[in-house]
């Protein structure tokens, strides 16, 4: 196996943060086609509905999106170090929600996450732009096999168990009534 050049590894993270992950969160939300004995004819990408927008400083190997579906808006950070993922979910609360409240509700969701090999964490934390404003983070670790970078089906399956993990963050919040996006924001 050839090692790749550190120039070629943070062009592949950054191909990999800013347009292979901002196309898969676009199927966050999407529409169903109606039961049917056939697939249906219309591709993925004439079905999505979730709007993403993002912010990366190249060379970076992070990225914030917001993903905007199901009425709601989340933000997200994700880390790519190579081998390693780091997304963590930020959720704007109110006393006297915080960390310890919102993770037992989210149980259901954690275990599935932990099923294909994240671990979740939770903690109380301010908004980094508006420091005044409370919101709970939500950690989630994953290590990647070494070749992640070189492998099409690892980025695959990591790219779509994203996008399933973020769809299920997002309508658990929504089934129990916990607004994702500031007071005021959409």
């Amino acid at each position: 196996m050839t090692r790749m050049t550190i120039a070629e590894a943070q062009s592949r993270v950054t191909r990999f943060l800013t347009q292979d992950m901002v196309d898969a969160l676009r199927a966050v939300e999407h529409e169903s086609p109606p039961l049917a004995r056939e697939p249906s004819p219309t591709p993925l990408s004439d079905l999505l509905r979730a709007q993403v927008t993002f912010s990366h400083v190249p060379g970076s190997s992070d990225c914030i999106y917001r993903v905007e579906a199901f009425g709601d808006a989340l933000l997200m950070s994700l880390q790519l170090n190579v081998r390693r993922f780091v997304a963590l979910y930020r959720v704007p609360v109110e006393d006297p929600i915080g960390a310890d409240t919102m993770a037992p509700r989210f149980e259901r969701w954690a275990i599935g996450a932990g099923h294909a090999g994240w671990m979740i964490g939770w903690r109380d934390g301010a908004d980094p732009w508006k420091p005044e404003d409370k919101v709970v983070e939500t950690y989630c670790y994953a290590m990647l096999p070494e070749d992640f970078l070189d492998d099409p089906l690892e980025q695959l399956y990591w790219r779509t168990d994203l996008v399933q993990m973020t769809r299920a963050f997002m309508v658990e919040a929504r089934r129990m009534g916990i607004r994702l996006s500031p007071k005021g924001g959409g």
